[in-house]
């Protein structure tokens, strides 16, 4: 296994760690249970818009039926 090889595997194994803590917690991995983002350049304006990871719930059981 080359370098490569080794830093594909970290990065799997750290995304199932992340995803592993957030059905634990019952949240959306994409927007951390808010149920929406806002985009950097409009967050003085105040803009945001629905999470499409879990359509704007915040449910890790939402997100799970949607992305997997």
């Amino acid at each position: 296994m080359g370098f490569f090889g080794i830093v594909r595997q970290w990065t799997e194994t750290r995304k199932k760690k992340r995803i592993a803590n957030f059905e634990l917690q019952g949240t959306c991995p994409n927007c951390q249970g808010k149920g929406f983002n806002m985009l950097e350049s409009e967050m003085m304006m105040g803009s945001y818009y629905d999470c499409p990871g879990c359509s704007g719930s915040g449910s890790f059981s939402d997100w799970a039926d949607l992305n997997q």
